[in-house]
Parts: structure tokens; sequence; C-alpha cells
């Protein structure tokens, strides 16, 4: 009885994180209720641009235009426009998103930064992130369709608290409490050396998969970025576009994977030399990544 009451509230304070994480997440109380969406953005990307026998296609050259991020609600919800979902149909759609998630997580895994963040290599996590991004820009229900074929079965974690992982606020809760992160560090939510280190890997994915074919998808898929983890660290938007840079220059690569996949420029800094490596318009920009009211 006595174990049964400890797991009880084990599992009861992992929740309350998970709740209090989710109202401070005005795009997390959104995604909490499962729902399909018939809007013409979802129906726009019902079918992927591929070829009759499933390849993707990717343009060689689009021309860039501009597609600025619609907020909703209180103007902190990211919302779907068809602007946004035709960006996902020129990249070519579902397929060419889990081939960046896919490419995302197998650098993450070796990454010993956020490698600790991830419990698991066995989850489908790449399927799940590429159907949340699709489902973000486009307004079709891709990703609360995966989650609703989700087990609910909890999973253990550190110090044997289990948590039932459903969407993405229960998602960054099993992560801070990673079984495989040091007992002091467990509990303890994103620092802005790790999204660096995050965003920089994702970025990376993304130009491996997509090179220069769609420069206004990138774009915007960068302020999209920008936006959203904001809920993580407040002050790691501002890195965002230095981040994308990091993997243009394949000597950071090289150097990177040199110093055995630890991003050593970025760990451990203070704020103020975090800022210091970046331009100083972008270090005192207060409006992006949105628009100039």
């Amino acid at each position: 009885m006595a174990k049964l009451a400890a797991d009880q509230s084990k599992a009861a304070t992992l929740l309350e994180h998970e709740k209090e994480f989710r109202a401070q997440d005005e795009d997390a109380l959104v995604e909490q209720n499962l729902h399909s969406n018939s809007s013409e953005e979802g129906s726009l990307l019902s079918a992927d641009k591929t070829t009759s026998d499933g390849t993707v296609v990717n343009d060689l050259a689009n021309p860039y235009h501009y597609v600025p991020l619609k907020m909703g609600g209180n103007g902190r919800t990211h919302t779907s426009t068809k602007a946004s979902a035709a960006l996902i149909h020129e990249i070519g759609g579902l397929p060419t998103l889990e081939q960046m998630t896919t490419h995302f997580y197998s650098n993450a895994f070796l990454n010993s930064t956020l490698d600790k963040f991830i419990r698991s290599h066995g989850d489908p996590h790449a399927e799940r992130f590429a159907r949340w991004i699709h489902q973000k820009l486009t307004g079709s229900s891709v990703w609360d369709e995966e989650r609703a074929s989700r087990s609910s079965r909890p999973v253990i974690v550190a110090n044997g608290h289990t948590v039932v992982v459903h969407d993405r606020s229960s998602a960054h809760v099993a992560a801070w409490y990673s079984p495989k992160r040091p007992a002091e560090e467990v509990g303890r939510h994103f620092k802005l050396d790790e999204c660096r280190v995050w965003m920089r890997l994702h970025f990376w994915a993304m130009r491996k998969v997509l090179g220069d074919t769609s420069p206004s998808f990138t774009d915007y898929y960068i302020r999209f970025i920008g936006h959203f983890i904001n809920v993580y660290e407040n002050t790691a938007p501002t890195f965002a576009r230095d981040s994308a840079r990091w993997s243009a220059n394949p000597k950071n690569i090289q150097e990177y994977i040199d110093n055995g996949r630890t991003m050593n420029d970025v760990l451990g800094l203070t704020l103020g030399q975090a800022l210091s490596q970046i331009p100083v318009e972008e270090a005192d920009d207060n409006v992006w990544p949105y628009e100039m009211l």
C-alpha cells in the first residue's frame, strides 16, 4: 500500500508539472484537444507534392516571397494560413518533413547535450515531430490522428516517476525527467545553450534536406521555430537566425564533429557572452519573429 501511494504521488507531481507548463503555453492549450480540421488550408495539403510512384518532388528553384507568421488567440498562438500551407506543398509535404526530422534525430541521438533528454531512441520521434509541423503550418489533423493512436500506458522516467506521453507538453516533461540526465539536472527545463544546440542541429537538418530549394519556407520556418522555442527559454528566439547560419559553413560542422559532437562555443556561456556572438541588430531586436505593429 505504501509503495502504491508513493507511486501515485510521483505521478501526480509530474502531472501537475505538465499542467503548469501547458498553462504557460497558449499554443499547447490549443493543441490540448484532439480535433479534425477541414479548413481550406488542410484540404490544400491533402495531396502532398509527390509523383505517381511516391517520389517526393523538390523543385530546383522556387522564388522567394515573404510569408508572415499569423498569430491568433491573444496574439501568442500560431495559426496556419493558405500561404503557410502552400510552403509545405512547395517543399514536398509530409515526406520531406519526415526526412528533416529523421536527419535531426539521427544527429540528436549522437549529441551528448541533447541525447540525455531523450528517454528512448525507440519512440517514433521523427514521425511525431514531422506531423506536428505539418499540422501547425497546414491546418491538417495528421498529428491529432497520430496522438489518438498512442498508447495510454505510462513510461518510467527518473526517480521512479511515470508520465503518459500524449502531447507536446507531456513529451517535454518526460524529457526534463529523463532517466539519462544527471541527478542534479532532473526536472530542470531547457537552458539557452541547450536550445541553441537544438536549433543548430535542427536547422542543419533543414539545410541538408532542402538546400536552397525553398528560401520562402526556410525563412518562415526559422521564424516559426523562433516563436515556439520562446516557451522553453525566453531568450532563445534571439539566437534562431544565428543558429540557422551555423550550418551554412561546413567548417562549423566539421569542427563540431571533431570535438566529439560537442558545441563548446555555446555551452556554459552567460547570456551576455552569448549575445556578444551574434550581430548587434539581432541582439537588440525586440520584434522578431513577429510583425512590427
